[in-house]
């Protein structure tokens, strides 16, 4: 008696790089926790919206799942431009400094890379 395995078709090197800034995005959110500010409940729930886009982008990175990442990342890449503007207005029980730090400029460019894939990927469609 022969098995046939049945194989998965290899999901696109584009969406598998994409899927490793999401988790690479996730991990700069949790490393910007506060213990000590209410903030850090908004910076895990930012870390846990990028799982699921991970995920998609790894096993299957269809049309709709790459127009849902570049809408995630574009709402990000606004928070993280206003964030850097220097706005005088802040989230509650959120730090900023006059400086930002290298994990958010680490976040905008994670942010930036995955638009211009998603950006790349609608484009090979």
């Amino acid at each position: 008696m022969t098995t046939a395995v049945l194989s998965r078709p290899r999901a696109p090197a584009l969406g598998r790089v994409a899927a490793a800034l999401a988790l690479a995005s996730a991990a700069v959110h949790l490393a910007l926790l506060d213990p000590t500010s209410l903030g850090s409940l908004l910076m895990v729930a930012m870390a846990a919206v990028c799982l699921p886009c991970a995920w998609h982008l790894w096993r299957s990175p269809t049309a709709s799942v790459w127009g849902m990442t570049a809408a995630v990342d574009g709402v990000m890449l606004v928070v993280h431009a206003q964030m850097l503007g220097g706005a005088s207005t802040g989230m509650a029980g959120m730090h900023h400094s006059a400086a930002p730090s290298a994990l958010m400029w680490l976040g905008l460019g994670l942010v930036v890379s995955q638009l211009a894939l998603a950006g790349t990927a609608a484009l090979r469609r």
